[in-house]
């Protein structure tokens, strides 16, 4: 949520400055689908909590008989593959966050270039937070097929994440001619 409003900041102390003119309307829709954004992780929050619940409530249930077992083994089951759809949601909102915070290094206003560069490794971190949650869910799960997808899946998103991250520092350090990064 950190980096969502970073970027809605940064998109107000652009928007109506001099020399800004020509992106003021990329920059009102960032600011917007900024507030949209952070009101959906909010949400979000509170689903991804639910499903924690849910899991949680498996561990409580009887396994005395084989059929009691099983029925506690289905339903872990179930909730696990539950339980990885919000923090995949998470993960697709920051990933957005990062592709705004990423214009936003580019045309956003350049005395709060850092501002953008923080959104984008907030956003990074959120997304990599995410996928953390993911598989410790995934890694739970019997199913070897949906596994394998869901770890195939996660690289990718990750390794697109990582480029993102990259192409934003490049962008900064350009920008400011910052030797650490």
């Amino acid at each position: 949520m950190v980096g969502s409003a970073l970027s809605s900041m940064v998109s107000a102390l652009t928007d109506g400055k001099k020399g800004y003119e020509h992106v003021q309307e990329r920059v009102n829709a960032i600011e917007l689908k900024m507030l949209e954004i952070r009101k959906n992780l909010e949400d979000l929050m509170q689903e991804d909590e639910q499903a924690f619940n849910k899991i949680s409530s498996t561990w409580k249930l009887p396994k005395s008989t084989d059929e009691e077992k099983m029925a506690r083994k289905k339903a872990l089951q179930s909730a696990l593959r539950d339980a990885i759809e919000p923090p995949w949601r998470i993960a697709n909102l920051a990933s957005d966050v990062m592709d705004n915070a990423l214009d936003l290094l580019s045309i956003g206003n350049k005395n709060a270039i850092t501002d953008s560069a923080c959104s984008l490794i907030f956003a990074f971190s959120a997304a990599e937070g995410a996928l953390l949650n993911i598989t410790i869910n995934v890694n739970l799960i019997d199913d070897t097929s949906f596994r394998t997808e869901q770890e195939k899946r996660m690289k990718a998103f990750y390794a697109d994440l990582v480029r993102k991250r990259d192409d934003g520092m490049k962008i900064l350090n350009s920008s400011i001619h910052t030797s650490f990064l």
